[in-house]
């Protein structure tokens, strides 16, 4: 499946970043990077969606964990 930056539906949103969908059921992270804002989306699951309110803000004070978290693999159980 070909995914678009313009398929990406904005749900929930916090500084320099949200959480939403491509399609149904790809659940993504956007973060704002750079000079000119440009947008990264990582994959993440449903139960990271959920609770995006949560880690969203412990996430601001260390972007490294964050960063860390949601460069890791998906376990089978989240997909």
């Amino acid at each position: 499946m070909t995914v678009k930056y313009t398929d990406y539906i904005c749900l929930k949103t916090g500084r320099y970043q949200s959480v939403g969908k491509f399609g149904d059921n790809i659940y993504a992270y956007e973060i704002l990077t750079g000079v000119t804002d440009s947008p990264e989306y990582y994959q993440i699951s449903m139960a990271e969606f959920d609770s995006f309110e949560t880690w969203s803000q412990e996430s601001i004070s260390d972007l490294k964990k964050c960063m860390k978290s949601l460069t890791a693999p998906l376990s089978a159980a989240a997909t």
